[in-house]
Formats: structure tokens, sequence, C-alpha cells
């Protein structure tokens, strides 16, 4: 009988550069399942600070980045340039606003000191009607307590502002060092697969940012146009400032509606012989429908087209995010929602052992340069 020849064991031949091994595969969908629900349930508490810090980054980030490439300032004069004038002018606004509201209760507090009709007026109508001191101690409680409330709020945001203001500075300061030395210590395999991801990131939160611009610019022409049509004084400045606020959801075209409807009342048409109250109805109500079917209709088409999501998940992201986390979840829910799918189609790529992106490249662009110069 023929003697088998006992081979030694070999261990497994390495994975090509750039491909995962298998436990590595394993381990990364429980990493990613672990890792999400770890991270939504300790990041819920801060989504407030968390969504103004991102909102600042997004805005900064590109007039530094520009001035960076046009000037070949240093990246830290670059921040410093435009963080520097911001800075000073959210000082001066709060300073001022803060001013503004101790002045205005300093002489709201002196005039009801000052008013000797109101506590015999309260005394008279206690006695008068002894069932309504304790309707009148209720109001008064609770008028206290709002205004508490209210100046609490206003603090609060304050110090959440300048919280995030802060960390989004810091975060643009380091942050292209950071990702340099990251990718110094990733195959090239991974360089070009990372590349490609913050190429692909880049797009989703600019083509976010364009469709939130061209939004904008629809909804103050045809605010613009419609006042002029009905023959509103200011028509093109209402547009313009229509325009600029809409780039604030909520507060934004709530505050641009006030102004519409104080300007036509007060200065009515310069053809139309309506009673003011018809005429501002009449204004408010077409100016309402033409916004909100931009805004519902247009650019959750034009905001799911960039970030590569159906019209339908957008509605769904803007709705759970209004219900869940109110208006910063509105503005961020988009481009995160398209930062979520961009990441998960790599990772899926990954643990199939497939190159995420065949036959592509990095573009060039600021992010390479930057990273690569390193």
């Amino acid at each position: 009988m023929k003697e088998i020849e006992l081979q030694p064991h070999q261990p497994p031949p390495p994975p090509p550069p750039g491909e995962w091994s298998q436990f590595t595969r394993q381990a990364a969908i429980v990493i990613l399942m672990l890792g999400v629900l770890l991270l939504v349930s300790a990041m819920l508490p801060l989504i407030n600070m968390l969504g103004i810090t991102g909102i600042f980054i997004l805005i900064l980030s590109y007039p530094i980045n520009k001035l960076q490439t046009k000037t070949k300032l240093s990246r830290t004069a670059a921040v410093f340039v435009i963080i520097i004038p911001i800075a000073v002018i959210l000082f001066l606004l709060f300073g001022n606003v803060i001013q503004w509201f101790v002045t205005n209760t300093q002489s709201m507090a002196a005039d009801l000191q000052g008013n000797d009709e109101l506590i015999p007026a309260i005394q008279s109508l206690t006695a008068q009607y002894p069932e309504s001191v304790q309707w009148i101690t209720e109001v008064l409680r609770n008028g206290v307590l709002s205004f508490e409330e209210q100046i609490s709020a206003g603090l609060q945001f304050i110090a959440l502002t300048a919280t995030s203001f802060f960390l989004a500075f810091l975060f643009i300061l380091e942050m292209p060092a950071n990702l340099a030395r990251s990718f110094q210590s990733l195959s090239e395999v991974s360089q070009r697969e990372f590349g490609i991801l913050a190429d692909r990131l880049s797009a989703v939160w600019n083509g976010w940012l364009r469709s939130t611009v061209i939004t904008s610019f629809i909804v103050g022409t045809t605010t613009a146009l419609e006042l002029f049509l009905f023959g509103i004084p200011y028509a093109g400045l209402l547009g313009i400032i229509t325009g600029f606020l809409n780039l604030i959801p909520t507060f934004g075209p709530l505050i641009s509606y006030i102004l519409i409807i104080l300007v036509t009342y007060t200065q009515g048409s310069s053809y139309l012989t309506l009673d003011p109250i018809i005429l501002t109805l009449l204004v408010w109500g077409v100016n309402t429908l033409v916004n909100q079917y931009i805004r519902l209709v247009i650019f959750p088409k034009l905001a799911g087209k960039a970030v590569h999501m159906p019209v339908f998940l957008v509605i769904l992201g803007l709705v759970v995010a209004a219900a869940l986390w109110g208006v910063v979840g509105v503005i961020l829910v988009i481009p995160l929602l398209g930062t979520a799918g961009e990441v998960l189609r790599y990772v899926l790529r990954k643990i199939n052992r497939q190159d995420p992106y065949p036959g592509e490249e990095p573009q060039v662009g600021y992010w390479t340069n930057e990273i690569v110069s390193k």
C-alpha cells in the first residue's frame, strides 16, 4: 500500500492589499451595528449642540478653503481671517441683544412700580369679585414663570451658539492635519478608497447646500413677483429678504410672513382698492401656498437628486426629524441621510469582498491636495 505523504499545515494566504480578512468583515458587521446604536443613544442629549456645530462647520469651511486656495495662506491664517470677524459680529450681536433686553426689562419694571393705579385696581377687582383672587394669582404666577423660562431659553441659546462656534473653530483648524496623519497610516488601496469616499461625502453636502440656495432663490423670486403683481410696495426688497430668511428653517419663513403682512396692511396696493384686511389675507394666502409648494415639492426633488435619494425618503426624513429633533434635525437630516447611505454602501461592499469603487479614482480637489501635501 502506497504510503501517503503528510504535508505540513499551510497557513491561509494573506488577503490582497486593501481587502479585508474574514475576521475583519465579521467584526465590522458587529461593530457597525453596536456602534450605530451607541452613537445614536450617546448623541441624543447633544443633538442640538452637534447640529449647530455642524452647521457652523459647513458654512465656514467653504470660504476658508477658498481663501486658502486662492491666496496661498496657511491653514491657520485662513481660519483666523474668516473666524475672527464672524466671532466679533456674533459677540456684538449677542451683547446688543442682552443690553436691549435688560434695558427694556428695567424700563417695564420701573413703569409697573411707578403705576399708582395698578395696585388699587387689582384690590378693587378682588374686593368686588372675591372668586377672582385665585384666577389673578394664577395668571401672575404663570406670567412670571413664562418670563423666567424665556430668559433661561435665551441664555441657553446664546451659550449653545457660542460653544458650537468654538467647537467648529477647533474642528476646522485641526481637521486637515488629522486627516493627513490618518491617511499616512493607510495602504495605497485604502487611501484611494477613502479618498473617493471623501469626495462623495463632499458632493453630498455641497449638493444639499446648493439645492437649499436654489430653493431660497426661487422663493425670493416668486415672492417678489407675486408682491409686484399685487402692487405691494418694496416688492423687490421683500423678495430678497424672504429669500435669505428661507435659509433659516421654521423661524425664517415665519419672520418673512410677518414682514409681508405688516407691509401689505400698512402700505396697501398701488392699484387694488380692497379692504386692508382682505388684501393682507389674500397676499399672505397666495404667498403661503406658493412658498409651501416650493418647500414641500421642489426642494425635496432638488435635495433628493443632490444626495441620490428618492423624494419619498427625503420627505419622510424631514417629517421624522421635525418630530424628534426639531429645527436642527430638519436642517441636517437630508445630508446626514446621504452621508449614511454612502458609508453604508462602502461598508457593505467591503464586507462582500468587492471593490467599492471599481474603475474610479479620487478627484483632484481641495481635500486631495491638502492630504497629499502633508
